[in-house]
């Protein structure tokens, strides 16, 4: 049952979320604290989840990486010369550290909830350090992004199956990355570890982690509601499932996808999220 803030009661009592929330914004580097409250206060929204990125802004300067990098983007049809610098500087501005979350989360605790982030693509050993660091700072769920971590699940099960083991012991929300992104990644071919069908396997052995899939598989400017439905059937079949629709508000307005999620019975399963500043409050 959803409650005035667009949220389903379940969900809402649990993350300790009241009135109209956001459960999707970016407090990137960028943007300074007085920028972020302005803009959150200003859409009258009461509560919303800080979400942080552990991406690595140097991994393209590895030049065996960047080799790999560009021949992806060639094979994809991506012949732009500018393009692997395109994707450093999304890499750079994207990344957010969970201590940034976590400390806005200190001084406004009454508006914030903070999401951590780890990078599954990582020796093991940081993986680790990286959750002991998680649940030393109180965060309240975990964040991936395999585009912009560069991995994929389906390769990356040991490290993937070690973050769910902690969302299950520690009762945290893991939210996962569907569908493209912005830059290079705009090419499906580049995107396609963040298809929600590679989910399934975590999904169906971790039925106790509550999974949020964030663009609901759908952001693409190429071809909006690209995994759509690949979302929708896991949100179907798996009751620990949920989706945003951050960037993508359009899945609740266009006739095809709203009717899709209504016949699906899935509507109280949709939380609202803006992805600020990306796309804005």
């Amino acid at each position: 049952m959803a409650t005035d803030s667009g949220l389903p009661r379940e969900l809402l009592i649990d993350l300790g979320l009241k009135g109209i929330a956001d459960v999707h914004v970016h407090p990137l580097p960028i943007l300074s604290e007085e920028e972020l409250l302005e803009a959150v206060r200003g859409a009258l929204v009461e509560r919303c989840i800080l979400l942080a990125l552990d991406v690595e802004p140097e991994e393209l300067e590895d030049e065996e990486k960047a080799r790999s990098f560009v021949e992806e983007m060639l094979n994809a049809g991506i012949w732009d010369v500018k393009a692997l610098d395109v994707a450093k500087e999304l890499l750079r501005r994207a990344r957010t550290p969970n201590e940034r979350v976590a400390e806005l989360v200190r001084r406004h605790p009454d508006l914030f909830l903070g999401f951590g982030s780890v990078n599954p693509s990582k020796p093991m050993s940081y993986v680790i350090g990286k959750l002991r660091e998680i649940e030393d700072l109180g965060l309240s769920g975990i964040k991936l992004i395999p585009t912009l971590q560069f991995f994929c699940p389906s390769k990356a099960k040991k490290a993937l199956r070690k973050v769910l083991k902690f969302c299950e012991r520690a009762g945290m929300l893991v939210m996962f990355h569907t569908g493209c992104d912005p830059g290079p990644w705009e090419a499906p071919a580049l995107s396609k570890c963040a298809r929600p069908s590679l989910l399934a396997p975590f999904v169906r052995s971790f039925s106790k982690v509550r999974f949020i899939l964030a663009h609901s598989g759908s952001y693409s400017a190429r071809a909006p509601g690209i995994w759509f439905d690949e979302a929708l059937e896991l949100a179907r079949k798996h009751e620990n499932v949920w989706l945003d629709v951050a960037a993508v508000p359009y899945l609740l307005t266009e006739p095809s996808f709203a009717r899709a999620l209504r016949g699906a019975g899935l509507m109280d399963r949709v939380l609202f999220g803006s992805d600020f500043p990306v796309i804005g409050v």
